[in-house]
C-alpha cells in the first residue's frame, strides 16, 4: 500500500508544471511618478536580437514572471504588475528596454538610450548586470532606474 501511495505522489509531481526558477537576486529601484515598483524577481535567456545579432532577454518583475520571457516585451502592467523587460547585446550594451509600471500614465513604454548598463557579465551559466538611467527621465511621467540583478540563464 505504501508503494502505491508513493507512486501516486511521485506521478502528481511529475505532471504538475514547475514554477520559473526563483534563484535570481534583484536590488535597487525602478520609480515612476514617485512610486517604487518593488521588483523582486528576475529571469534571463539567450535570444536572437535580429538576423545577425545574438543577445539576452531579461525580465525583472514585482510578481513571479511566468510564461515566455519574450512575451513580457508587450505585457501590460495592469495585468502583469510592474516590470522591466530589457534586451542586451552580447557585449552587454542595452538594445531596448520596455518599462511597465501601474503608476505610469502610459502603462508600458519603451526606451532605447535612457537605460544603460553600468556592469554586465555572463559567466558559468549566469547573467549579472547593473542598469540605470542618468537620474530622472521623462516619458509621460518622471521615472528612474537603478537596478542590480543576477540570475541563471534559462535554456532556449
Amino acid at each position: 500500500m505504501n508503494h502505491r501511495l508513493l507512486l501516486g505522489v511521485l506521478t502528481i509531481f511529475m505532471v504538475l508544471p514547475l514554477p520559473a526558477a526563483t534563484t535570481g537576486k534583484v536590488s535597487g529601484t525602478f520609480v515612476v511618478a514617485g512610486s517604487d515598483a518593488q521588483l523582486k524577481y528576475v529571469r534571463a535567456k539567450r535570444v536572437k536580437l535580429d538576423e545577425k545579432k545574438d543577445g539576452y532577454a531579461v525580465v525583472i518583475s514585482a510578481a513571479p514572471p511566468t510564461g515566455e520571457i519574450m512575451d513580457w516585451k508587450t505585457a501590460e502592467p495592469s495585468k502583469k504588475g510592474n516590470f522591466i523587460h530589457v534586451m542586451f547585446e552580447s557585449n552587454g550594451d542595452v538594445w531596448v528596454t520596455e518599462l511597465g509600471h501601474v503608476k505610469s500614465s502610459a502603462g508600458r513604454f519603451a526606451v532605447v538610450t535612457e537605460v544603460h548598463k553600468v556592469t554586465f557579465e555572463v559567466r558559468d551559466g549566469r547573467l549579472a548586470a547593473h542598469i540605470k538611467t542618468d537620474g530622472d527621465q521623462m516619458f509621460d511621467d518622471p521615472y528612474n532606474v537603478d537596478l542590480t540583478f543576477e540570475t541563471p540563464l534559462e535554456e532556449k
